[in-house]
């Protein structure tokens, strides 16, 4: 209804892309259901005009379900043929309509499911599992829901930036190391730079080939052989370089040496993870918002932001029609909670925040939010740990 008055338009129903056959018995079943118009491989046809498909060569087949003139008052025949397309489309996985421009040509594609109409990417049903890292499916699959690994560290491993690589910068691809050193030297024969030079002082894009590899380039490596006929000669291959940081990473899962694994484990530190970003979602869950426009946030950007601010943002959260009637009663109780949580003094603390990082007395009022966030009445509290350390106002409040 966006498009000029008066558009013309041809809603049409994919039922076939890019397959093979004759189809003789699928405009059979269309034309019992009342549908005498097809577009076939880009042309439109009549039922007793149909030309004879080879059923070796792939074909595209549309349904012509309306044919309709944009007007303001068109909502109610639009939403029929939709309906009507999507019945008659039913075996197109994504739910796909397609809305022509008969004077144009230009196409306009519709789903009907979660799903993007043009790349195909599709999204199941959403449930709560969905936005809970406690659930399989629900967690980020790169950390299992952590929202960090252990990874290898470079400030680790290049443990002496201001040494060269020949001079130790690295522990294990020095020179006294000649297989590994050996590598390095193809690969400063490659991009240009000296082992010899402190490694701090080499370039960025220098510093990423040795400690993450060269990607899909292939480098030009000298080896000796060590065995056989040739033993001692010197042989060149081309293959990209691994980097330093997956090298370690694939020894550390391959080996079955427990001290070298644990040598390599002091190389490692904790990180947020590099998919959600410590979101602990996966991406499907990250992408849902709540709200509209600039105020739209994701469960995750809630639970980054301290209890004050996320307070605020339901307070203000504006949702219309049946998106507010499904909503009112949760946002009302996840209102309440926070605003009590905020009243007892721990509006700096974030919903995300580790359970382990808590002092007693935080740990202690945030218990305390239930029972009373429930609107509990008759019952008594003594408050012994919640308030050491409070100000007296934070404990007005929490008396309150």
């Amino acid at each position: 209804l966006a498009l000029p008055e008066d558009t013309r338009l041809m809603l049409l129903a994919p039922v076939a892309r890019e397959k093979k056959g004759e189809f003789t018995e699928l405009f059979a079943e269309m034309q019992a259901r009342g549908y005498v118009r097809f577009r076939v491989d880009g042309q439109i046809y009549e039922h007793g005009d149909l030309p004879a498909l080879k059923k070796t060569e792939k074909h595209n087949i549309d349904v012509v379900i309306d044919r309709v003139k944009v007007r303001h008052d068109l909502q109610q025949r639009l939403a029929e043929s939709f309906e009507a397309a999507l019945r008659v489309g039913g075996q197109d996985a994504s739910g796909r309509v397609l809305a022509l421009e008969m004077d144009t040509g230009q196409e306009h594609l519709f789903s009907a499911k979660f799903a993007c109409p043009v790349c195909s990417y599709s999204l199941g049903e959403l449930e709560p599992r969905l936005f809970s890292f406690n659930s399989p499916l629900g967690a980020c699959p790169a950390c299992d829901g952590l929202g960090q690994r252990e990874v290898f560290d470079a400030a680790r491993v290049v443990a002496f930036p201001s040494l060269s690589l020949a001079s130790g910068a690295i522990k294990g691809w020095d020179r006294r190391n000649g297989y590994y050193f050996a590598m390095l030297e193809s690969l400063a024969r490659h991009y240009g730079f000296d082992v010899e030079a402190p490694f701090e002082s080499l370039p960025a894009p220098v510093q990423q080939a040795v400690l993450h590899g060269s990607g899909e380039e292939d480098i030009a490596f000298s080896y000796i052989l060590d065995s056989g006929a040739s033993k001692g000669k010197p042989v060149v291959k081309k293959h990209p370089f691994e980097g330093i940081l997956p090298n370690m990473a694939r020894r550390y899962r391959e080996t079955d040496s427990v001290v070298v694994r644990e040598d390599l484990a002091r190389l490692r530190s904790t990180q947020p993870c590099p998919e959600c970003h410590g979101a602990r979602l996966r991406r499907e869950a990250r992408h849902v918002k709540v709200g509209e426009g600039a105020q739209a946030r994701a469960i995750y950007e809630v639970s980054h932001a301290t209890l004050s601010d996320a307070h605020t943002w339901f307070r203000q959260l504006q949702l219309t029609g049946a998106k507010a009637e499904i909503a009112d009663k949760v946002v009302r109780e996840i209102a309440t909670r926070l605003q009590f949580l905020n009243d007892v003094g721990l509006n700096y603390l974030s919903l995300d925040r580790s359970a382990e990082t808590l002092s007693g007395g935080e740990a202690q009022r945030i218990r305390l939010a239930a029972p009373p966030g429930s609107n509990l009445r008759g019952v008594c509290y003594i408050l012994d740990g919640p308030t050491i350390g409070l100000h007296p106002p934070d404990n007005r409040l929490l008396l309150d």
